[in-house]
């Protein structure tokens, strides 16, 4: 048997680390992946309150919703595994039958495939059963979010410069989804205490580093008359332009995921109590 990684002993710990997830935050899960309920609940109230009218949420309500709820899942990521940090919990944690190797695989796994799959799963499920039992709800969010993505394709399949959008967008949101949380994951595992603040202060710094830097080249390239023109009347120019753009965003978002799994894997390896 391997001592790096059986599959056999990965599936026992991933199942165990399943159970412990959903013990020690069922109560956080349904809060966020339930938050548009309990806003179709508190907007009905408060408009039978203050109109007399049985009111559902507004699209652009549920969709700021949305947006609420995922940035606090995003942000709940320091304390999934923030565990590790405390002496009695992490020493638990390392003497578990399984290897290093395992409990990564299974934390990422955890980290970018469960809990965002889980919360899309119940979010839309829930907007989509009061969209059924309320004919006032209006359109789900799942049907905006299709009919305007079939706008977005069916626009650009028309023009020359970008052919095939899907795959660049699909990328983008992917890259960008794993280093969220990724990064608050890290945080979680490295700080032993004000995990979110510290997480949170740090992104702030580096982009204003990352600002400054920028503002820094642009000015050494050409001052304040520095300016990128793009040809769009040359439709091959334009398309190698924009293809060029968004590989390069691309490749940088896929470098971020990347380099945020090795900070971990090496945090995990110097973790000790």
């Amino acid at each position: 048997m391997s001592d790096t990684f059986n599959f056999k002993r990965f599936w026992t710990y991933f199942k165990y680390d399943l159970k412990q997830m959903w013990r020690n935050h069922s109560k956080a899960a349904i809060m966020i992946g339930g938050s548009i309920a309990i806003v179709y609940f508190i907007w009905v109230l408060l408009s039978l309150v203050f109109n007399q009218q049985w009111t559902a949420p507004s699209l652009g309500a549920r969709i700021a919703t949305f947006f609420a709820a995922y940035t606090i899942l995003t942000l709940y990521q320091t304390r999934t595994y923030g565990y590790l940090t405390d002496k009695r919990a992490g020493s638990s944690w390392l003497m578990l039958p399984a290897s290093r190797t395992e409990k990564y695989v299974s934390m990422l796994l955890m980290t970018l495939v469960v809990i965002p799959i889980l919360f899309i799963a119940v979010f839309f499920l829930l907007d989509g059963i009061l969209s059924l039992l309320d004919p006032g709800y209006g359109q789900t969010l799942i049907g905006a979010f299709t009919s305007n993505w079939s706008d977005i394709v069916n626009s650009y399949a028309n023009d020359s410069l970008l052919k095939n959008p899907i795959a660049p967008i699909v990328v983008l949101i992917l890259t960008s989804i794993f280093t969220n949380f990724l990064y608050f994951l890290l945080c979680g595992i490295c700080f032993k205490k004000n995990k979110i603040v510290a997480g949170i202060a740090i992104s702030f710094g580096l982009s204003i580093v990352i600002s400054t830097i920028l503002g820094l080249v642009i000015r050494m390239l050409g001052g304040s008359s520095f300016n990128i023109d793009i040809d769009i009347n040359n439709d091959l120019e334009g398309a190698r332009i924009i293809a060029g753009i968004l590989n390069g965003i691309e490749a940088l978002g896929i470098l971020i995921v990347i380099g945020l799994a090795w900070g971990i894997w090496r945090r995990l390896k110097t973790i000790q109590h």
